[in-house]
């Protein structure tokens, strides 16, 4: 066969072997691109699972942030700073120089809810001491009863204040009325019924008298303290959801009263009916208040103080109550909105208490001093406002007022007092 023949019969082979590699080769390709996609769709795969999961872990996360921010959107802050004004008319000082211009007080609050749990919180700073006004932790257990413990106020006569002016009353200064102690308590509210339950292991967070409520002073001479009491208040109102309305309410408390002096455990209780009535823009206050503390004191010579009587304290001060007596309190205001420039609201009020001790009483001398007669307190005044901005005027004159307010000489006195500020 010549040269061209074999060529001619190899040209066909060698195609077909080129055919086949090719076709090899294409085969190879093919897998390895199927290989490829297989791959490329695991990592497609797992990246959607990874997706999915970090889109969850967002979601959750976002979830979080979003209830955390909710939670501090529901979060309201306040606070107060106040400036005050007085002038006492038994006091030289203020007669050579018609009056002095203090330091009030600066307030810090909070008031809060996170799904059902519901918080507060207040702290107060004023001249030379500072305290804890309230601090609790709620949970609304349900659309009528709520549950808080902590720093409370105690369910007691009318609520919230039991006075309608700015300096306050007797069965306020006395301890009754806006009591704050340290238990728990519970609040239920059916239709026009109000209902209140509390325990309290303790009357204060110490045993000094820097707190806002009066209670006994377990660090004084005398030595006593309100431990485990317990509490209740229940209150109908009658045209409840209109604007006339009328609040007939009645609470007691008693408990442990223990002697830190004596290590014995007397005992103390106080009852109050009240009424609280809103007739548009008119407000009043009825109030009359029986109690007793049947205290173990030590003997009358070591302590210095008349078993008569009982130390109490408030806001950095000690002074003397009887042990055993009535307190009647009766308050009258009237809200009146204005649109003068600035100011949208005159309120006018007046406050009169006074307490009808059983047997002797004194305020001075550790209560041996002469025997006294009713004391009294009356809050004559008015309140303007400004947006943020207001101002107490009161005319306050007390007669016996507990040696709290004034001499006590059988006279009446007065303290003209004016307390402006902000709140914010």
């Amino acid at each position: 066969m010549g040269v061209t023949g074999t060529l001619a019969f190899a040209a066909p082979a060698l195609a077909q072997q080129d055919t086949e590699a090719m076709q090899r080769q294409l085969d190879a390709l093919r897998a390895q691109v199927e290989r490829m996609e297989q791959q490329l769709n695991a990592q497609q795969s797992t990246a959607t699972a990874d997706s999915d999961q970090a889109s969850s872990q967002t979601r959750d996360l976002a979830k979080e942030n979003r209830s955390l921010i909710e939670s501090i959107q529901d979060s309201q802050f306040s606070g107060t700073l106040q400036l005050k004004g007085v002038y006492n008319d038994w006091d030289q000082v203020d007669k050579d120089t018609a009056g002095d211009m203090n330091f009030g007080k600066f307030t810090l609050g909070v008031n809060g809810q996170h799904d059902d749990f519901l918080y507060a919180f207040e702290y107060r700073f004023y001249d030379g001491y500072q305290f804890l006004k309230k601090g609790w932790m709620g949970y609304q257990a349900s659309e009528n009863d709520t549950v808080k413990v902590g720093l409370v106020q105690t369910p007691f006569g009318n609520m919230d204040y039991g006075y309608l002016g700015w300096y306050g009353n007797l069965p306020y200064i006395a301890g009754f009325n806006d009591n704050q102690n340290a238990g728990i308590k519970w609040d239920h509210t059916q239709g026009a019924w109000d209902t209140s339950l509390a325990f309290f292991k303790s009357d204060q967070l110490g045993d000094g008298h820097e707190h806002y409520g009066a209670n006994a002073i377990g660090g004084s001479a005398q030595g006593n303290t309100e431990e485990n009491q317990l509490a209740g208040r229940v209150a109908y109102t009658f045209g409840e959801g209109t604007d006339y309305t009328t609040e007939i309410n009645f609470s007691a408390k008693g408990g442990q009263l223990y002697n830190k002096q004596t290590n014995e455990s007397g005992s103390n209780w106080q009852a109050a009916v009240g009424l609280n009535g809103s007739y548009g823009n008119w407000y009043t206050l009825l109030q009359a208040t029986a109690y007793e503390y049947d205290a173990e004191n030590p003997a009358e010579s070591e302590s210095g103080i008349s078993d008569n009587v009982l130390q109490i304290g408030a806001f950095n001060y000690t002074y003397l109550i009887p042990a055993k007596g009535q307190t009647y309190s009766a308050s009258v205001a009237y809200s009146m909105d204005v649109n003068w420039g600035d100011i949208d609201n005159l309120y006018f009020y007046n406050d009169f208490s006074y307490i009808s001790p059983n047997g002797d009483y004194s305020p001075t001398e550790g209560g041996f001093g002469a025997n006294v007669d009713d004391p009294m307190l009356n809050d004559l005044g008015m309140k303007v406002t400004a947006g943020p901005y207001y101002a107490w005027f009161s005319v306050i004159s007390g007669k016996n007022a507990l040696n709290y307010f004034g001499p006590v000489d059988g006279d009446w006195h007065t303290s003209l007092q004016t307390n402006f500020g902000l709140n914010f």
